[in-house]
């Protein structure tokens, strides 16, 4: 097959999909924003690449910004009609887009209907549910009202798809509810590259250059927006003895939020790092750290755990016990899950892994072994394989003109109502 895939947020285990499906023989482009903030993968074409992968960024307007609703809103539209143009020029059989804007999303599946090439909706959060989360911070009430019209957009593009890939169970029960057939969707959770990942010591260059030698460290690596709890990180920080030290790796509006509140001497906070040294600073922590609000964990999964199994430490999670990286952490048995409404659970649970380095040991070979067992990317891939061809499926089709004789188009499998 032709396959393109898009990734809006550029994260490391969406372009390993790319990069192993192009050795399993198919064509594959990939494509992201070029110019978006956050933390990135492995995006350059090495020499090491199958022959079949490309890559293809695309330039995202500087005016682009994430709580601004209408600049965000201009620059996604120009996005829109770049990221059509480059489909229209690697004529793909199939389209897999995920973590991309619903209205993004939607212009996309409508130039694939309309030019016959299949679209697979990946979903890696339910996007509607999460405008909601964050109108009803800035207006209470009236927020279920003002993101009805992107749900109804969301729906639409879900009934409409030809296939739709979910990372959790409970989206797909979302989805169900919303009209879409269970044939035409399949649960793959996410994943980390390993090979990408790695275990390795935790006294390393990365780690005296920040002054942590002789520190138990936790520390939180990855995105930080409004349902990441930065309060939750300030008070562990705030309850954590004198020979420890919390390390947050982010930037944006919880970072912003944590450089308001008042300094802590064990609260160091970075701006992200270059993808190269992830396995180094993971590999830095005593424990590795996540949060998630309450609310939230009906529409997001904190994919930065998976990583964190890679790295084979501890983990400390502050999410609801129904989240699917709740259940992931107790399934692996690599560390605590802590109800984000009862803020002692969280600050016991970290006071009580700094004071065990045995303990702390014996979770760590739990967190990467489950990570060995689970994240097989060639088992991986081959679910996206056979669920793409699934939603490509090409008939022999005649056309109107004679001389045309024959083309193979795409079934669309969704539901048409």
């Amino acid at each position: 097959m032709r396959i393109l895939i898009h990734d809006f947020a550029g994260h490391p285990f969406q372009i390993q999909l790319s990069r192993e499906l192009a050795r399993r023989g198919h064509i594959v482009t990939h494509a992201y924003p070029l110019g978006l903030p956050g933390p990135k993968g492995r995006l350059a074409r090495s020499a090491e690449d199958p022959e079949g992968f490309n890559v293809q960024p695309i330039a995202l307007s500087g005016s682009f910004r994430k709580y601004a609703p209408l600049r965000r809103l201009f620059a996604q539209r120009r996005y829109a009609r770049d990221l059509k143009a480059l489909v229209s020029s690697e004529k793909p059989d199939v389209v897999l887009s995920g973590n991309t804007p619903i209205d993004i999303q939607c212009e996309l599946l409508w130039w694939c209907r309309r030019n016959h090439v299949a679209f697979v909706h990946w979903v890696q959060d339910v996007y509607s549910h999460a405008i909601e989360f964050f109108l009803r911070r800035k207006i209470g009430a009236l927020a279920t009202l003002l993101s009805s019209p992107f749900q109804q957009v969301e729906k639409q593009v879900v009934r409409r798809s030809n296939g739709a890939i979910v990372i959790a169970e409970a989206f797909a029960e979302i989805l169900l509810e919303w009209g879409v057939e269970r044939t035409n969707l399949a649960v793959i959770e996410n994943w980390a590259p390993l090979d990408e990942v790695a275990y390795l010591p935790i006294d390393n260059e990365w780690r005296d250059a920040h002054g942590l030698r002789g520190k138990t460290v936790f520390l939180y690596s990855g995105t930080m927006g409004l349902k990441h709890r930065p309060d939750l990180l300030y008070s562990l920080a705030a309850s954590l003895a004198d020979n420890c030290k919390l390390v947050v790796v982010t930037e944006g509006i919880g970072r912003d939020y944590l450089e308001r509140m008042p300094r802590l001497e064990n609260l160091l906070l970075l701006d992200f790092q270059p993808y190269e040294i992830l396995s180094t600073i993971l590999a830095s922590a005593d424990v590795l750290v996540a949060t998630l609000e309450s609310e939230a964990g009906r529409f997001a999964v904190p994919s930065k755990i998976l990583s964190y199994l890679c790295a084979g430490r501890p983990i400390l999670l502050s999410a609801p016990e129904d989240n699917l990286a709740a259940e992931v952490v107790r399934r692996s048995g690599a560390g605590f899950v802590a109800d984000p409404a009862k803020p002692k659970e969280w600050t016991d649970a970290a006071n009580l892994l700094a004071s065990d380095p045995v303990f702390r040991g014996s979770l760590g070979q739990k967190a990467r072994s489950y990570a060995e067992q689970s994240f097989d990317i060639g088992r991986i891939a081959a679910a996206f394989e056979k669920n793409l061809a699934w939603a490509f499926r090409p008939t022999t089709v005649t056309t109107n003109a004679p001389t045309k004789g024959t083309r193979e188009v795409p079934q669309l499998l969704g539901p048409r109502t």
